[in-house]
This record gives structure tokens, sequence and C-alpha cells, in this order.
């Protein structure tokens, strides 16, 4: 699913949950002074994930349960009333009159939050006390959150007491914080499969640093130190606010003993100054922190899209849409976003032996390891009939100096195979044409320096008459050779051949 067919679905929703809110607070007119709060939004992220979860279901009527979701993102409104409130440095400390009124609507927005679920209930749909003890949980633990960030996470003094345990701590403040947009979507699938047992599946075969609630928390965080501003995210807040407020978040922990961090927690002020934005902005550019974040965001895509695969027999491409602020986020710099495939071909796709995903993997420990992974090789053909073989550079990590087919790479995470194939062939061959692939299967080969290829490998076709500019950091030689005078001289000097190449001819019926 693409980014506007997901945007256009998102906005049908919000269409539709601001209507009945809007008629919900008509009939209800003390939430009148609550009501814009949830209707400045045209998308909602707590919605559309409700949604996603609840069509995967058996049942598809899911406007008969629209409190529900309304409920939800009213917990995370409450939120960020909450941090209004503690957070003298926001605009309702200007007067008392502003202080008072964000007060009361903070106990309003609670109010209405049961408000709904009575008018649910009233319905007779079922799983009522559960739905309800599950919107308490999430209070509780936006609650314990806020004491968390509060009083273990601020104003740290001296540096050492920072860094002191402060993974977990960090951890357990973001899913309590954020633990609405974990359950939004289980509780959809739930009610519409009537089986609440997915939320403890969740809880137990998902790595709490896989956890949207964590990973998604450090994606935001980022965005704290870009230039775009995620409207729908950050209605409260500007840029720079956490660490304004001295607030130790992933990116400041990862930078924190650079001067520029430093003076910042000493003094917020300077992160008003332009000057000190552009450095840390420069700072980020130069480190690892973009890297790290897009292994961390990578690692919980798939955890996610593994899950559903597995429990969830109608999860269909809108409810793995949600997760895609993972792996493509409008927080990263351009020059980021197209680094990525560079990234990524550090990495592997795991999988099983018909090819289904499980996950990404190191790509060297994949092969120290012998994990099963995904992989492609294309074969081009030119109007003589000839093999276009290539010699592989010698600084290889593997099977270096040795004569191949064409060109040889490893599928990348969330790219279509003959797209990654045409830019694997650009890229190490110099030109592009048509590609097609013909089959698959599984070999196990030992390729020296304790490396193994177990690979589900797709074997792929092209035609190509015209110019080969290879690039001499993956190629050493090239040449087109018929198939007859390859196959003598594989035979005769079969060292002189890649493993997983010898076995691909013989798949082919060309070595017997």
């Amino acid at each position: 699913m693409n980014t506007q067919e997901y945007t256009k679905i998102a906005k049908e929703i919000g269409v539709k949950l601001n209507q009945f809110f809007n008629e919900f607070c008509s009939k209800y007119p003390e939430y009148q002074s609550i009501k814009n709060d949830y209707l400045k939004k045209e998308v909602h992220l707590n919605g559309i994930q409700f949604y996603a979860g609840f069509m995967s279901g058996k049942n598809k009527n899911w406007e008969d349960y629209i409190e529900i979701p309304i409920a939800i993102e009213l917990v995370m409104i409450w939120a960020y009333k909450t941090n209004r409130i503690l957070d003298k440095k926001q605009d309702v400390w200007s007067k008392e009159e502003n202080l008072q009124n964000t007060t009361l609507e903070h106990d309003l927005i609670l109010a209405c939050i049961f408000s709904l679920l009575n008018s649910y209930s009233a319905k007779n749909l079922g799983h009522n006390e559960k739905i309800k003890d599950i919107i308490g949980h999430l209070l509780s633990c936006l609650a314990y959150g806020f004491w968390k960030e509060r009083s273990i996470m601020v104003k740290f003094t001296p540096l050492e007491n920072i860094l002191t345990d402060w993974e977990s701590r960090h951890l357990d403040r973001n899913i309590n914080f954020n633990l609405v947009y974990d359950y939004a979507p289980l509780v959809g699938c739930a009610i519409s499969n009537n089986d609440f047992s997915i939320i403890e599946k969740y809880e137990k075969e998902i790595e709490p640093n896989d956890r949207f609630s964590h990973v998604g928390q450090i994606i935001n965080d980022l965005g704290d130190f870009g230039n775009d501003v995620d409207k729908h995210v950050k209605v409260y807040q500007d840029l720079f606010s956490d660490i304004r407020n001295s607030i130790v978040t992933y990116p400041v922990y990862s930078l924190i003993k650079e001067k520029v961090v430093l003076k910042a927690l000493e003094k917020p002020k300077v992160t008003f100054s332009k000057s000190w934005q552009q450095k840390m902005r420069k700072l980020i550019a130069v480190s690892s922190l973009n890297e790290d974040v897009l292994r961390l965001s990578e690692n919980a895509y798939y955890a996610h899209k593994n899950f559903y695969e597995k429990h969830v027999p109608g999860a269909g491409p809108l409810l793995l849409r949600i997760y895609g602020i993972f792996i493509n986020n409008k927080y990263f710099d351009q020059e980021i976003v197209k680094a990525n495939s560079k990234i990524l071909r550090n990495r592997v796709v795991l999988c099983n032996i018909r090819g289904k995903e499980l996950g990404n993997y190191d790509k060297l420990e994949a092969h120290k390891e012998g994990k099963l992974h995904k992989a492609f090789s294309i074969f081009v053909f030119n109007n003589k009939e000839e093999f276009l073989i290539q010699k592989r550079a010698e600084g290889k990590y593997h099977s270096g100096g040795l004569w191949s087919n064409t060109c040889c790479s490893h599928t990348l995470s969330g790219e279509n195979l003959i797209v990654s194939a045409k830019k694997r062939l650009k890229e190490e061959m110099g030109f592009e044409c048509e590609l097609n692939k013909k089959f698959s299967f599984v070999y196990n080969l030992d390729v020296g320096n304790g490396l193994t290829e177990h690979e589900f490998n797709s074997v792929i076709f092209g035609e190509y008459t015209g110019e080969v500019k290879p690039n001499p950091e993956e190629v050493g030689d090239w040449k087109w050779i018929k198939k007859d005078e390859l196959v003598k001289d594989v035979k005769a000097n079969p060292n002189k051949y890649t493993s997983w190449f010898k076995v691909i001819l013989e798949r082919m019926g060309y070595l017997k």
C-alpha cells in the first residue's frame, strides 16, 4: 500500500471519527470545551490503527464500535494536557485563568472518555468490562510514565547519574507513555475476532525494544532535531522542547558527551539559538545516529510484520502500513533516505525454505552462522545467445577472484525483487535491462573463510546487447561467452567459478 492510498483511507476514517465526536459533544454540551482538541486533526493515528486492526478480523462493522478508538485517542490528548500543566514553559502558565481552564479541560477529558465507554456499553455489543479495564490500564500507564520522566529522567547532575541504567529507564518510560500506540490496533483486532489473547501474545512475543511505543518515540525524539514538524503529532510541542526541559532522550543520550549537548543541558535557553540548532543538526548528520535509528526501526517493522502474519490471517496491507513510520518517516534528511540502501546492504532478509520473510540480520553474521536468507542471481544474455559473466573483485568478502554469473546480491528489506535486481545490476555492471524471475530454490554451500551461503535464491534472466561499464570495486573482469564454451570450461576448471554459479547451471540443466 502506497502513501497516497494510506492517506486517502486515513482521511476518510478521520471524517467519520470527527463527525461522530462532534455529534456526541452536541448531545453532551459539557464536553464542548474539549471538542476542538480532537476535531483539529483530520487524521487520527490511533483511529486508523484501531480501524486497521478491526478490519483484519472477521467483523467488518467497525463503526458500531466507533466510541472505542475515540476514547483511546483521548487518552493521548489527556496526556498532552498533563504535559502542558507540568511544564511551566508552556503558554498555559502565562495567566492563572489559562492554567485553571487547562486543568478543568484535563479532568473533563477523563469524564468524556468514560461517557464514551458508557455510550458504547448501552449498545450491548459485548466486551464492556474488558474495554474499560484496557482504557484504565492505558491511563494508569501514562500517569506512571509522567512520574518516571519527572522523577528520574529530568535535570540529571552529575553526568554519571544520567548514564547509570539509562537504557532500561528510557525503555520503561517510553512504553508507559506510548502504550496506546501498541494497543490501538490490537484492541481493534481483539474485538473483531472476539479474542483478546492477541494482546497477551503481543506482550509475550514482541520484545520491548521493538515495540511501536519505544521505537516510535525514538523516531519522534529524533524529529525534535529536524527541520520538519508533524502537525498531527506535535500539536503542543516545538522543536528542541525536550532538551530545553533537560529531558534526556535517545539523541541526547547518544551524543551526551559532546560539548554542544552538555551546553544545552547546563543552559537550556541556548536551544533557542539558530547557531546552536545548526551545530546540533550537523553533529547528528556526521554521527552514526541516523543509521542506528534506521536499524532499530527496520527491526521493529519486521517484528510487527512477522507477528501479524503469524497471528492474524486476515492481516491486510493497511495493518502493516501503520508501522510504515519505522522504515519510511519524514524526519530523516533526504540524503539519509538516499543512503538507506547502502545502510541496509549490510543486512540480509532471513526466511524459511518457502521464502517467507522472518526478519533482518547482520549480513556477515548470517554467513558465519549459515542462516537461511534471501538472494538473487542475474543471468544476462545478448542477441548472440552469449552469457555475460563477471570475475568478482579480489577484495570481495568471499569468493574474490572467481568467475560467476552477471550479477548477484541480497534482497533488500521492503523492496520489490525486480526493483532490487535492476538497481544492483546498474550498480555493478553499469547498465539496465528488463528482467524476469525464472525460479527460486535453496542451497547451502561452504564458500570458505568460515562462511556459508545458505540462500533462498531467485534466478533472474535478462537480455541486453550494449555497452558494459562495470564497477571496479565489485568486478575484476567480465566477458561474453557461448554456453557450450562456458560449460566446457566449468567442467575442466571448476575451481575458477563460484560455488553457487555451478549449482545454478546444474539446476538449469547445463551441467550434468
